[in-house]
């Protein structure tokens, strides 16, 4: 039985009501809701056990044993609400044709899509190709989910499609990223007589101004000093202090050219420490997928460019394994990780029918 457009907004709903905010996660309750759609769909569920409440689904349909899966990949945690929402973040609230909700935008619409479609590709009886929707746990922190899923893989998949939030503008490459812990240790002093002591913020401050010009060199990177720690007293001259810097760069440069221009910084700072927190390597995409998408969107009158995505998601473990990866999907990039997140839910239905399509597309394609 086809699911209808209302079916597919209660289950976005069902979805945003969902609290799965990362850490610690609990994905398992999306599970059960996706489960329950899917069952009696003539595809075939995998629920695969990750951690602790913390799984991911794959629903599979099998059309032509010869032929390698197209992926449908979606996450299903969401970061934590914060603060100044005007409703609750777990209470979804439609007004004028927004769905304001945590993870509506990053990224449940586009799950609820994906799913939608991959349901649209089990009623069509004249599809002839193999697709997959993979709904993983943990993107927003360690991406257990996808490495699980890339671990345990037994199916072939020769592309995939990302349902982050692009405005349904397709994405065919990332950036990379380095998160970067940065400690830095001094000598303790009474306020009031500095000279005695060693300023470890100062140090700090000294060392990332540095290294700020240093990476303003690089063409296309752009750093952010996001976290800072240091000091435990007014009247003491603090003898610890760490930072969290946010690097994200392109294909001209990789990590490891920007992890030796750290160093070259750091090693004038005896007593520095530097911790890598996460390191990932652009990526961009190109074949039969990438062509498949914008053929499609022509067609249906919409932006064809391809864009490079400024932040990271699964599709940079899948493009690591020689995976054609693009991300396509409804909502707003500027909506993810914000208050009063909202999807405009005619975007996720246009979405819904531009994923059937290409997939349908992809296939005519590869044959």
């Amino acid at each position: 039985m086809k699911l209808g457009d209302k079916e597919l907004e209660k289950l976005l709903l069902e979805l945003c009501s969902a609290n799965t905010t990362n850490p610690p996660g609990n994905e398992d309750r999306a599970v059960e809701i996706l489960q329950r759609v899917l069952v009696d769909r003539n595809v075939h569920i995998e629920i695969q056990k990750v951690a602790e409440n913390r799984s991911n689904l794959v629903a599979r349909l099998q059309r032509d044993q010869a032929l390698p899966y197209l992926l449908l990949s979606g996450h299903m945690d969401v970061v934590p609400a914060g603060s100044n929402w005007d409703s609750d973040p777990f209470k979804p609230e439609l007004v004028d044709g927004k769905l304001f909700a945590r993870g509506s935008a990053d990224m449940k619409g586009g799950l609820s899509a994906l799913t939608a479609a991959l349901i649209d590709l089990s009623e069509d009886s004249d599809f002839s190709g193999n697709v997959a929707l993979v709904a993983t746990c943990d993107e927003e922190v360690g991406c257990s989910g996808i490495r699980h899923f890339l671990e345990h893989q037994t199916f072939d998949v020769s592309g995939v499609i990302i349902g982050e939030p692009t405005s349904l503008r397709l994405a065919t490459g990332e950036k990379g990223a380095i998160w970067l812990k940065l400690k830095f240790r001094g000598k303790s002093a009474h306020g009031s007589q500095p000279q005695n002591g060693i300023n470890a913020v100062t140090r700090l401050f000294s060392a990332y101004t540095e290294l700020s010009q240093v990476l303003g060199k690089i063409e296309g990177l752009t750093e952010s000093l996001n976290i800072i720690r240091g000091g435990s007293k007014e009247n003491t001259v603090p003898d610890e202090a760490e930072c969290v810097i946010d690097i994200r760069f392109a294909e001209n440069t990789d990590s490891a050219e920007i992890i030796a221009l750290v160093d070259s910084v750091l090693c004038k700072y005896n007593q520095s420490e530097k911790i890598i927190l996460l390191s990932r390597e652009s990526f961009s995409s190109s074949g039969n997928l990438t062509e498949s998408v914008k053929e499609v969107l022509k067609e249906k009158a919409m932006n064809a460019e391809e864009l490079t995505m400024t932040y990271f998601t699964d599709g940079a473990f899948t493009a690591s394994q020689g995976i054609e990866t693009v991300v396509l999907g409804p909502g707003s990039p500027s909506m993810a990780h914000r208050s009063n997140e909202y999807v405009e839910l005619e975007e996720v239905h246009v979405a819904r029918r531009l994923y059937s399509k290409i997939a349908r597309n992809y296939f005519e394609r590869t044959r």
